[in-house]
């Protein structure tokens, strides 16, 4: 499995959290547009909104308790941190996951066919013992 990263909270598992983080999240918007239409005179309106999105990161943190261990992969943190998409990991996780269960599933049909074939063989070399192996996994006489 790939490295990841843990992250515990209880609350959001209570819905607690997110409520919280939603208010931040609304917070930072309120903020960029603020911040987009900055004019002079504006300054007590941004640091209004500021202190409001630090009050809601003060929410976040006390409903954001530590009893539940969430973990995220960190290459989904790595593309989060470059600006990709989180849906665009998880497809390719899942891409990655059915290529690498088509793989398993080749080797478990080769090795089937290869034990059959040593069955085959071993009966041919060796009746009596193979007929005492197959009588002892179950086998029906062939």
């Amino acid at each position: 499995f790939p490295p990841s990263f843990s992250w515990r909270s209880d609350a959001m598992s209570q819905g607690g959290g997110e409520p919280a983080v939603r208010d931040a999240l609304a917070k930072i918007h309120d903020l960029e547009c603020v911040i987009k239409d900055f004019k002079d005179g504006d300054e007590t309106f941004l640091t209004e909104n500021i202190n409001r999105f630090i009050a809601s990161l003060s929410q976040v943190r006390d409903n954001v308790g530590k009893e539940e261990e969430a973990e995220l992969p960190l290459e989904l943190l790595r593309r989060l941190d470059a600006g990709g998409n989180p849906d665009k990991f998880v497809v390719d996780a899942f891409h990655t996951c059915v290529v690498e269960n088509q793989r398993v599933k080749g080797k478990t049909v080769k090795l089937t066919q290869f034990r059959d074939a040593l069955l085959r063989e071993a009966s041919e070399a060796f009746p009596a013992e193979a007929r005492l192996y197959k009588k002892l996994k179950g086998h029906a006489e062939s």
